[in-house]
């Protein structure tokens, strides 16, 4: 009987084939857990963009102007404020004016402008006064602004 040398060589590269394909190893469970835990991420991503995109951000700013402080120093008398824009549009240009009234009388008009004031937060200010703010009726507002 002799060999086919052919079919033995066949053999033998079968079976080192087959021994490379076991020795390969598969995915880890490492690999798994981080490929979850990223596409988790991923999700959670484009879900957040996804509902701020849509979100509704038209309509006017709030902008709401609140008193922090009154010092008085050399030139007269500092109003420290508050703008807060409780809106989900962001705003630049923001003219916050300031009055003293006595009654229905206005006894001083003083103005200051914030550069911007983005959705849903507050900047801060001052406006100056030659007269004691103390002594009047302090009122402030946002008197306008213009679209970023």
């Amino acid at each position: 009987m002799t060999k086919n040398p052919a079919k033995s060589d066949r053999q033998q590269k079968q079976q080192s084939d087959d021994k490379g394909k076991a020795c390969k190893p598969g995915t880890s469970l490492t690999e798994w857990v981080v490929a979850g835990i990223s596409a988790i991420a991923l999700l959670a991503v484009l879900g957040y963009l996804v509902v701020d995109g849509l979100s509704a951000r038209d309509g006017t700013a709030r902008i709401v102007v609140m008193p922090l402080a009154v010092a008085a120093n050399e030139g007269g008398f500092v109003v420290e404020f508050a703008a807060a824009n409780r809106a989900g549009k962001s705003v630049a240009a923001v003219e916050v004016k300031g009055e003293l009234r006595n009654g229905d009388e206005v006894v001083e008009e003083s103005s200051a402008t914030l550069d911007y004031v983005p959705q849903n937060s507050q900047r801060k200010g001052a406006l100056i006064f030659t007269h004691d703010p103390e002594a009047y009726d302090l009122r402030l507002f946002a008197s306008g602004y213009s679209e970023p």
